[in-house]
Parts: C-alpha cells; structure tokens; sequence
C-alpha cells in the first residue's frame, strides 16, 4: 500500500491510494508535473520543526515512462501559494494518513 500526494500545477494536492508497483503509476502531465512519495510522519516532523531534510522519491514523465529520482527534500521543496504555509496547508492530510496507516 502506498498513499500518494499528487500535486498540479495550481498548488492543489489529492490523496490517492494506490496499491500497484511505482512504476506503473500513470498521471497526465498536462495536469499533474509529477508525484512526490514521502513518509507522512517525517513529513509532518519536517514541517513543525521548519528546517531539515527528508527522503522522498520524485516520480515524474519522460517520453512515456516514469522517471524515479531518489532525494532529500526540505520545507522549501514543497509547493504553497503565497498566503499559504507549508504546516497550515498539509498538516491535516498528513495527520489522516498517519492516523489511517498505524
């Protein structure tokens, strides 16, 4: 099982379970620029302590296929509008996955 945080381009996010290998994992580019796999309770330590990296997993397209880039991601690599914070904007979901994945 795992939970993905699926960002588009507007700064939404969504949550989806998805229960196939990575790889296989397909989005509209035109919609979605990719898919950023990260543990929701790191995540969520990440943004209350506001510094610090985390490991996460890029996934995104090139010419059809999935491009898998492991990386150290930090409060800054995720998306927010101007008015929004990183910690205000998750927190929620991240809190529903922790708390439906224990």
């Amino acid at each position: 099982m795992v939970l993905l945080l699926k960002i588009e381009r507007k700064a939404h996010v969504y949550i989806d379970l998805f229960e196939g290998d990575i790889n296989s994992f397909k989005f509209d580019y035109n919609e979605v620029l990719g898919v950023v796999k990260v543990k929701a309770k790191q995540t969520l330590e990440l943004f209350e302590n506001g510094k610090g990296y985390i490991p996460a997993v890029i996934i995104t397209t090139k010419d059809n296929k999935n491009v898998c880039e492991n990386k150290l991601v930090n409060i800054d690599d995720f998306l927010v509008m101007k008015d929004e914070n990183a910690y205000d904007k998750y927190k929620d979901v991240l809190n529903k996955i922790i708390e439906v994945t224990i």
